[in-house]
């Protein structure tokens, strides 16, 4: 009648895996998305302030990969490397962001105290990746 359960591997379970963290899966979904990565940056401005560098750049670089297409998110970053005292990776940013949008009053202000003898890039010049 009933067969004797013999001792076999058995298959995993859904339950038995480790559980994907459900916010990081919904934006890994929805990435690119306009609407994505305010909340990381609103929380990198907060720790910047707090005097939490190294936290708010993690939350701007997060901010950054979420919405690539938010320029603001970028110079934010830009200032936070600078504060970290890593200006190349700062310069390298805030050229990519004067590339897209030269009039970006932010950036250029940021440029212009940061890299005062140099020129920022022209929307039609080559930016370094």
């Amino acid at each position: 009648m009933f067969r004797k359960r013999t001792e076999h591997a058995r298959p995993t379970s859904k339950g038995s895996r480790p559980r994907r963290d459900p916010q990081l899966a919904r934006e890994e979904a929805l990435r690119p998305c306009p609407f994505l990565g305010f909340d990381r940056d609103q929380l990198g401005c907060y720790l910047v302030g707090r005097g939490a560098l190294e936290l708010a750049e993690s939350q701007f670089r997060r901010a950054v990969w979420l919405n690539p297409f938010e320029l603001s998110f970028r110079v934010h970053w830009a200032l936070t490397l600078i504060k970290l005292e890593r200006k190349p990776e700062a310069h390298d940013t805030l050229r990519e962001v004067l590339a897209k949008n030269p009039e970006d009053k932010e950036a250029l202000e940021l440029w212009r105290q940061n890299w005062p003898e140099e020129q920022p890039v022209t929307p039609g010049s080559e930016v370094s990746p």
